[in-house]
């Protein structure tokens, strides 16, 4: 497990598992172009400026992972490290902040994954916004 990938997941909060190796379901890759793409829809927008709207992005993406059902019953998912090193097994915690996962200049993209492949659910920033992106893969159920 690379430290640094490791050390982000943790200081937002999620437990980290271990390293995916599997090759079943969409790779980090794939779940990118085709939830991060110029045609998708968000399910969800907020404002990204006020004090609170770090917890109410992270609040949105919670519900809308586990009522989609990429969070399982144990709170494990798959998170995206990054295109090349692929998925991370994590799993939320009390302390879990996806908005901790923002770089630098503020701008927030975490991808998450069910781990059965099914279905994936996002959360970026866009412009003055942030998007909760949701994206179904039936091939994988």
């Amino acid at each position: 497990m690379d430290a640094e990938i490791k050390s982000r997941f943790t200081n937002a909060g999620l437990e980290v598992v271990a390293r995916y190796t599997g090759d079943d379901g969409p790779s980090a890759e794939e779940a990118f172009r085709r939830v991060v793409h110029v045609d998708t829809t968000p399910v969800q927008r907020l404002q990204k400026r006020g004090p609170d709207a770090a917890h109410r992005v992270d609040d949105a993406w919670k519900a809308r992972a586990r009522e989609g059902g990429v969070v399982a019953d144990d709170g494990s998912f798959l998170a995206a490290a990054s295109m090349s090193y692929g998925w991370v097994q994590v799993r939320l915690t009390p302390r879990t902040n996806i908005s901790a996962l923002a770089d630098q200049g503020g701008e927030l993209l975490f991808i998450a994954r069910s781990l059965s492949g099914h279905r994936v659910c996002a959360a970026s920033t866009e412009g003055s916004e942030y998007w909760i992106l949701e994206l179904d893969f039936p091939e994988q159920e």
